[in-house]
């Protein structure tokens, strides 16, 4: 798995290009904004992407999706209880003086699994609410690569002052569905640097009682 990150928008929230490189096929996650350069991107490497995965329904990771959707014509997937956030990226994005950008529009969600295939690729599916209610890891084991939103970041946790955010509910949610992985997963946050699941356990100040 080749992974490219794009820091995008006002936010500077991650999205990721992930691909196979001797097939030329793949996904992305979270094209939040930028999508004309997303697209170049795209079509300078020749990909074909099956897939838009989205961790969340946050604006940053959702404003300007819709774009990529309409332009690809491929699946854009997300879970259903962050669903109705999507639907109001509009009012979200004058939350933060932003100009609003399209509508998202979903083909499906992304259902706890343990086998969910896309492009090249498959994701277990762990459901990690807190950060929001559908927020959403996505595994490769093959290639030790979580796909982890807001949910952790190096050295720090999401936001829980949001609507449907709850500090409780994102430390089990962390201490549950990512410090279950072993050390060497690489987590791909969304912001920020990668990071480690044995970083996390070792040096997250907000992970203390799991040590």
């Amino acid at each position: 798995m080749k992974i490219e990150i794009f820091p995008v928008g006002p936010f500077q929230m991650n999205c990721y290009l992930a691909y196979d490189e001797a097939s030329k096929t793949g996904v992305i996650f979270d094209p939040g904004d930028e999508v004309p350069a997303l697209l170049e991107r795209i079509r300078k490497l020749d990909l074909k992407l099956s897939h838009i995965l989205l961790t969340h329904g946050h604006i940053d990771h959702v404003a300007y999706a819709e774009d990529l959707h309409q332009a690809l014509k491929v699946p854009m997937l997300l879970h259903k209880d962050d669903w109705a956030m999507a639907q109001n990226a509009p009012r979200q994005a004058a939350m933060f003086g932003l100009p609003p950008g399209p509508v998202p529009q979903m083909d499906g969600e992304l259902t706890v699994q343990k086998e969910f295939a896309a492009g090249p690729f498959t994701f277990e599916i762990r459901h990690a609410p807190g950060h929001s209610p559908g927020s959403v890891l996505l595994i490769s084991h093959p290639d030790k690569a979580v796909f982890a939103g807001d949910v952790v970041f190096e050295g720090s946790i999401g936001r829980t002052d949001l609507p449907g955010g709850n500090h409780r509910q994102l430390i089990d949610s962390i201490g549950r569905e990512v410090l279950t992985l072993p050390d060497d997963y690489r987590l791909f946050p969304g912001h920020g640097p990668a990071t480690t699941v044995g970083a996390e356990r070792r040096g997250n100040p907000f992970l203390q009682e799991f040590r």
